[in-house]
């Protein structure tokens, strides 16, 4: 069900760090220039993408910034489609119960 707002909200944030990474700056001190309590609530709903901002910002290597990155987009993306793909799998022990 998450899954596609998950995927688009990654491809924004690949595009604006290719194409314009000064609007990732932009957003970064915006969201820490909201008063405490917005800036908790968007840390919550938004945290893959506000934490991604937060590693950007830091003053680690670049290749292991992308590497984690693309680690939590990976965990995002493809956690979601697993939660999916075990809705639809029946369980043994549903099997069992309905004999």
């Amino acid at each position: 069900m998450f899954r596609y707002p998950f995927g688009v909200l990654w491809i924004v944030f690949a595009v604006l760090w290719i194409v314009s990474p000064d609007t990732l700056g932009h957003v970064h001190n915006w969201i820490v220039g909201l008063p405490l309590v917005l800036e908790i609530i968007v840390w919550i709903v938004f945290l893959p993408w506000v934490g991604s901002l937060f590693i950007w910002h830091t003053g680690l290597a670049l290749w292991l910034k992308i590497l984690i990155i693309v680690v939590i987009a990976m965990v995002t993306t493809g956690g979601a489609s697993r939660k999916r793909a075990a809705k639809r799998r029946p369980t043994t022990w549903n099997k069992r119960t309905q004999v």
